[in-house]
């Protein structure tokens, strides 16, 4: 199950979600210069799926998915405000929701949509 904080990830989007009737995922959708960044999270299998779209011709620009994601950590630095997505088998024990997650995916939305691979 997915260690996260809802009120972080809807604090960075700057999005609402739209969710399940019963939890089981949610789905974010932030669209800025033309493209559209697209984030799934089933947080009971903790599964992430993003997805990047250019809104003018409705072409998937970027996909890839996480699966059995340990947790999703909020994070403000010099770089800006950004959410970063742990891999699973990141830690050897269940992720606390505050431990500095080493690798993973971070995506940001501001000043501009963007999402990397860190380590």
């Amino acid at each position: 199950m997915l260690v996260w904080d809802e009120t972080d990830v809807l604090t960075v989007l700057e999005v609402i979600p739209k969710t399940e009737r019963d939890g089981i995922w949610h789905l974010y959708e932030v669209e800025k210069d033309g493209i559209k960044l697209v984030i799934h999270i089933y947080q009971y299998d903790g599964d992430v799926r993003f997805e990047l779209i250019n809104t003018i011709n409705n072409a998937t620009i970027f996909s890839m998915s996480i699966l059995d994601c340990d947790g999703v950590l909020r994070k403000k630095d010099t770089t800006g405000e950004y959410l970063q997505f742990a891999p699973a088998k990141c830690f050897s024990h269940r992720y606390d929701g505050e431990t500095t997650i080493p690798y993973g995916v971070r995506v940001m939305v501001n000043p501009s949509i963007s999402i990397e691979l860190y380590r």
